[in-house]
């Protein structure tokens, strides 16, 4: 990376560990520590997109060593010196309506058990279904979004603690009577065709039909796509070398001339 890059990784990095997290819809699970893929993929819905998990590590062990830290494992980051209270979560009276995304498969056992962290400390809850959706296609590229009424899930005794920025947490699992699902997702077993020969046979997963050609602009197997970063750099080294070529051809016209 040039230092100018360097320098705006840094300032988007600042905002999102050190002073606005809820902002991006971060939320820490002890001590101001973020996963560096949860953070990756904040980074990706603001214009950080020529950036991959590894290259943002690579990031935070050779250049935010100041500013950022790791842990053992290279999993989570943080920032040294964050805005005081940023990751204190205080509980407050929630809104009448939340929203929280989910993954289609997940609808039915949602549905009969309710919804929970799902083995981390806190579930996200959004107060508008627009973020709500920006949030679960961190996950999934088509999550359902469910309605909590948060203010009857509260008055029965489940406690939301306030995040900022309209972003709630709550630790415990909020019943099923609380939520309203939305319309049920096909299943598999619905919206698969049925690919069986009249035999009973499966024909092979890549075969192409009597006739028919491969589609084109298809990728093949082992085709290499370069990354947007390593294609700036081809075109910035050709731009290099045509200036370089220029001054040389210009070179020796005043040679010429004397």
């Amino acid at each position: 990376m040039d230092k100018k890059k360097l320098q705006k990784l840094k300032k988007l990095l600042l905002n999102l560990l050190a002073k606005n997290p809820s902002e991006f819809m971060l939320v820490s699970e002890a001590d101001g520590w973020l996963r560096i893929t949860d953070i990756h993929k904040a980074l990706m819905e603001i214009g950080g997109t020529h950036l991959t998990p590894k290259t943002l590590l690579q990031y935070f062990l050779l250049y935010g060593f100041n500013e950022f830290e790791t842990d053992e494992k290279n999993k989570f980051a943080r920032a040294r010196v964050p805005r005081e209270g940023i990751f204190s979560y205080r509980p407050k009276n929630p809104p009448p309506i939340l929203f929280v995304p989910i993954r289609p498969k997940a609808f039915w056992t949602i549905e009969k058990q309710g919804i929970g962290p799902q083995g981390k400390k806190w579930l996200p809850l959004f107060a508008s279904r627009s973020n709500a959706l920006i949030f679960g296609k961190r996950f999934h590229h088509s999550p359902l979004v469910i309605k909590i009424l948060a203010e009857m899930a509260h008055l029965a005794g489940t406690v939301f603690y306030y995040a900022g920025s309209q972003l709630y947490l709550v630790e415990s699992r909020i019943d099923p009577a609380f939520l309203k699902m939305p319309r049920a997702p096909a299943s598999k077993k619905d919206s698969a065709p049925d690919r069986r020969a009249k035999d009973g046979s499966v024909p092979k997963k890549h075969a192409l039909e009597p006739g028919k050609k491969e589609k084109e602009g298809a990728l093949l197997t082992g085709t290499f796509m370069p990354s947007i970063e390593a294609v700036e750099d081809f075109y910035r080294e050709k731009e290099r070398r045509a200036r370089k070529r220029a001054q040389k051809t210009r070179r020796k016209k005043r040679k010429k001339r004397r």
